[in-house]
């Protein structure tokens, strides 16, 4: 991490330059590093190799008039609302997704009672058919409910997990 402090608030451009470490001295042209100078000189840069130049603008940084460096503690507190946000989402794709499976087992229980109805009208072949329709419609019902019992139980974990998040921003918040 590098903090440039005591920048003018009307700069308008700045370079930074990063070096690695070098265990021996290197000859490096000066007109390689700098464009302004029109000598062909080269110079001793003690052992330290350029890897690159990073460049910024006004145009491209914003300021936020106001802010200033935040605390650990703001910074804790920044996190666990940001998991919060994150588990109360999480809960609520949990319930649309049991309400879209419960909508499924009811469209699937009401086939079955069609089939079962008509049924008593077939022939001994039809029913055979039939019956295994209804087979296939008990195992998506059962399916739709072992799907919303795992739902359930993940919101159950994630209300849990949104407590104890609770909790530990009480505990920052105090701090």
């Amino acid at each position: 991490m590098v903090r440039i402090s005591d920048l003018s608030p009307n700069w308008e451009a700045l370079a930074f330059d990063l070096y690695q470490e070098n265990d021996e001295k290197e000859t490096v042209n000066v007109d390689d590093v700098t464009s302004d100078s029109e000598t062909d000189s080269t110079e001793e840069i003690d052992a330290h190799a350029l890897i690159t130049t990073l460049y910024s603008d006004q145009r491209k940084t914003k300021s936020e008039e106001g802010k200033g460096t935040k605390t650990k503690q703001e910074y804790a507190l920044l996190v666990n609302d940001l998991e919060k946000q994150f588990v109360k989402k999480k809960m609520k794709n949990y319930e649309q997704a049991i309400t879209v499976e419960a909508k499924h087992k009811r469209q699937t229980q009401q086939e079955m009672n069609e089939l079962q109805r008509d049924m008593k009208y077939q022939v001994q072949e039809g029913k055979a058919d039939t019956e295994s329709k209804i087979t296939m419609e008990k195992e998506a019902i059962q399916s739709s409910d072992a799907s919303i019992q795992l739902y359930k139980d993940e919101q159950k974990i994630l209300q849990e997990k949104l407590q104890k998040l609770n909790e530990k921003q009480q505990d920052l918040a105090m701090k």
